[in-house]
């Protein structure tokens, strides 16, 4: 690492005339004043630094829900003060704070590379004084400079098209179909975390780009350093929490639609999956199992149609094994027992909603517990496997828009913590937050999986997925979820869905009002099931029109059998998936990808919004028109060490850095290999967990070095934190054309000690050269071609 003179030496800010101010330094960090303004600023780690700054005399109001107030700091950093700055350096990250122009700026320390700075001439921040929600508050407004060459992503999940918010703007505020997680990522190698809760303008003009936000005391970021973009994921996580692995069956397929009237209806449905061979491991059950509206959300079934629920679970998970999920919502209605119980301490909120119920206020903690209490008793022991936590935003009325959104969820008034306007966007994090420990603390035998339609920064650590909202049926809408599932990914949040073929099909602007008489949306939803079978969950649902199989034809029929091909594709897939979902929780890798988190030195990878990686190796070029609009489809391989791109259906090899066109054939998602890949495919089993895996085909995709760790552990419970678990290294050598499995680490209960590897090797040129068998018995082995 550079000195820090050697650094106070190049900047030149050694002996020049400023605003001069002493440095307080304590055991989280350092602080000083400069006109009026009082700074702070705490490393987290060598790349991650908050800067906290609000007027002189002002007290923090605001509870912080994002990071833990008690996280340790960083300490091992050193800092100087010249009469022009004040520099703070780790080996990793040099921030200088200009006394002049009131800004700081940041760099690499090893390279001195620029990554961002403040804007300048004391315009970096501005505070002005507000009342909003019956309190004393600040606006907020923090400016900066990003380089020229940069692109970036992240901020949650919008329905507005945009990729790369570079000359953009958008609102990060919650919706039934938008998601916040104010934390943006750039190309440059840093990304910031933007710690408030209230309605907040992101925007990026010719000038700069800026967060604005309604309520506030202090501007406060983390800023966040990485040498690539999955570093800073990285830090985002360390941050603000790791992501728990979900049990292995969550990878396989879903099935739930709006709604199953009955168990009896719902128990059919699972039998057919299992008569017809097609492959299944969930089922859910959506709302008003609970009975009518004045027992709206009551935790419990109503027996005239949901009888005997424990039974009936427990015969779906051992004689169909499927695993049961069930709509949860944050609201109650007036004739249950837990609204009053609810009402009595005043935890609910008088604003109306659209069906009579009323909103529990999440973030009060005795309210959290009758919320629990009464679940557990009614549901969680009646055996659910998973929780579908519906309108979590929260859903009051008109949530289909974010100014209604607001407004309605304003006029709710009060929270345990405050006013709605301060604490506007975080309603989700308080509640699963709170879920998932209680679930956590029921079982370690049972990995925690929530879906849930709203998210914040840090809701990644407590067991949540999230889906797309009700998204209407149209070409348009389907690119749309893909652009959006990419940047709420970026943003360090990596599960994700969509409903397949939109929510809505014959109503609000969906374009299908003859539901499944109509052949193209039959298209549209064959075309989006291939999608979502590379998305991180995969599941049919929605409204309209039913979505098992089936429903879209007979077998050998082209819809019926497109929805086979990629369910058992998908299930083929698993030993990647898992592996890949394995690298989330132990590195904070990110499954689903822009193109730029790989390819960052191609930036015509920086603006491409109709592909992307899922995983290390296959790049995903979703059909986003129907066969009589668009003839071909024109997807961009881009330029990597490998050179090459390989066909998934052909093993044609192609050079990186060039368009290609293919002809849109219709069961034939637009899938691509990158060169130097190990890619592990199983059977197509019933369910995930049916039995483990004795056979492997492995297809090494050569033309350069490759390597792969394939993960395997019980498929539930968290043993797995326990090391109990096996970790295959496999590495390919191009140039001796050999591939190495590793010795096995580790073990779990029922792994089969012996597995049989079929290897195939594809070559540019065409080539493609197998192994036929091989038998793996947990010591290190060579295959050579």
């Amino acid at each position: 690492m550079k000195s820090l003179k050697y650094w106070l030496l190049v900047l030149g800010i050694l002996s020049c005339f400023g605003c001069s101010s002493s440095i307080h330094e304590d055991n989280r960090g350092c602080s000083f004043i400069c006109d009026s303004i009082q700074y702070r600023i705490e490393f987290m780690s060598a790349g991650c630094v908050r800067i906290l700054s609000y007027p002189e005399g002002d007290t923090l109001v605001t509870k912080r829900l994002v990071v833990d107030v008690e996280k340790p700091t960083f300490t091992d950093y050193k800092w100087e003060e010249t009469e022009q700055a004040f520099v703070f350096c780790t080996h990793e990250l040099l921030v200088s704070f200009d006394k002049s122009d009131e800004a700081f700026t940041f760099r690499e320390t090893s390279t001195g590379k620029l990554l961002l700075k403040e804007k300048d001439r004391r315009k970096a921040r501005n505070f002005k004084r507000s009342e909003v929600g019956g309190e004393q508050c600040l606006e907020v407004t923090q400016r900066f400079i990003p380089t020229d060459e940069e692109a970036i992503y992240g901020l949650g999940q919008y329905q507005n098209g945009i990729m790369n918010y570079r000359g953009k703007s958008v609102l990060l505020l919650q919706a039934n179909m938008d998601i916040v997680n104010p934390f943006l990522i750039s190309t440059n190698g840093y990304g910031i975390l933007w710690d408030n809760y209230s309605s907040t303008k992101f925007e990026d003009t010719s000038e700069g780009y800026s967060f604005i936000s309604e309520v506030g005391d202090a501007s406060d970021y983390y800023f966040v350093y990485g040498k690539n973009m999955d570093e800073v994921v990285a830090g985002y996580r360390e941050l603000t929490g790791d992501v728990p692995m979900f049990g292995k069956w969550v990878y396989g397929f879903w099935q739930s639609k709006e709604r199953y009237k009955s168990f009896d209806e719902l128990k059919a449905v699972v039998k057919e999956y299992r008569r017809r061979g097609i492959p299944l491991d969930n089922i859910v059950q959506d709302w008003e199992y609970w009975g009518d509206k004045p027992h709206w959300n009551s935790l419990t079934f109503n027996p005239v149609h949901f009888d005997n629920p424990r039974q009936v679970i427990d015969e779906l998970h051992q004689q169909d094994n499927v695993h049961f999920m069930l709509s949860v919502w944050p609201g109650f209605g007036p004739e249950t027992s837990v609204y009053h119980s609810l009402d009595s301490i005043g935890a609910l909120f008088d604003e109306p909603t659209w069906a009579g119920y009323k909103v529990f206020d999440a973030y009060n903690p005795a309210a959290r517990t009758i919320f629990w209490q009464y679940l557990k008793k009614g549901l969680y022991d009646m055996g659910v496997d998973a929780w579908w936590m519906d309108a979590t935003e929260p859903s009051f009325r008109d949530g289909f828009t974010q100014l209604k959104q607001e407004e309605r969820t304003k006029s709710a008034g009060k929270t345990y913590l405050g006013s709605f306007h301060r604490y506007l966007n975080t309603y989700s994090l308080e509640m699963l937050k709170d879920f998932y420990r209680r679930l956590r603390a029921e079982s370690k035998q049972k990995r925690v999986f929530i879906l849930t339609r709203s998210a914040f920064a840090s809701q990644q650590h407590y067991g949540t997925a999230v889906w797309s909202g009700d998204v209407s049926a149209s070409w348009e809408n389907m690119h749309k979820q893909l652009i959006a599932g990419l940047n709420l990914s970026m943003s360090g949040i990596p599960y994700w869905t969509s409903d397949t073929g939109g929510f809505f099909v014959t109503e609000r602007d969906a374009q299908y009002p003859d539901g499944l008489k109509s052949n193209d949306y039959k298209e549209l939803y064959s075309r989006w099931f291939q999608f979502s079978a590379f998305t991180p969950i995969f599941r049919a649902h929605g409204t309209n029109v039913p979505r098992e199989v089936w429903q879209f034809g007979e077998k050998g029929t082209s819809f019926y059998d497109n929805q086979v091909k990629y369910i058992n594709l998908r299930y083929r897939l698993l030993p990647y998936i898992y592996s890949m979902s394995h690298q989330v929780t132990a590195d904070h890798y990110t499954l689903l990808r822009g193109l730029a988190m790989d390819f960052t030195a191609d930036t015509r990878t920086f603006d491409v919004d109709n592909a992307y990686m899922f995983g290390t190796s296959f790049l995903v070029r979703p059909v986003f028109h129907s066969q009589s609009e668009e003839k071909n489809v024109t997807v961009y391989l881009p330029e990597h060490e490998g050179r090459y791109w390989y066909d998934f259906w052909t093993g044609e090899a192609f050079n990186g850095g060039k368009e290609y066109v293919q002809a849109n054939i219709p069961d034939v998602l637009p899938l691509y290999i990158k060169a130097g890949s190990i890619l592990p495919l199983a059977e197509a089993k019933q369910y995930a967990m049916e039995y483990p895996d004795r056979e492997l085909e492995l297809r090494i995709y050569g033309g350069a070095d490759a390597s792969f760790l394939w993960y395997e552990d019980e498929g539930d419970s968290y043993r797995y934190e326990e090391g109990v678990c096996s970790q295959v290294p496999m590495e390919w050598k191009e140039e001796e054309r050999t591939l190495i499995i590793g010795m096995r680490d580790g073990s779990y209960p029922g792994m089969p000690e012996r597995v049989k590897m079929y290897v195939r090797l594809y070559l540019p040129d065409g080539t493609v050269l197998e192994n036929k068998e091989s038998v793996y018995t947990g010591e290190e082995m060579k295959i050579k071609f």
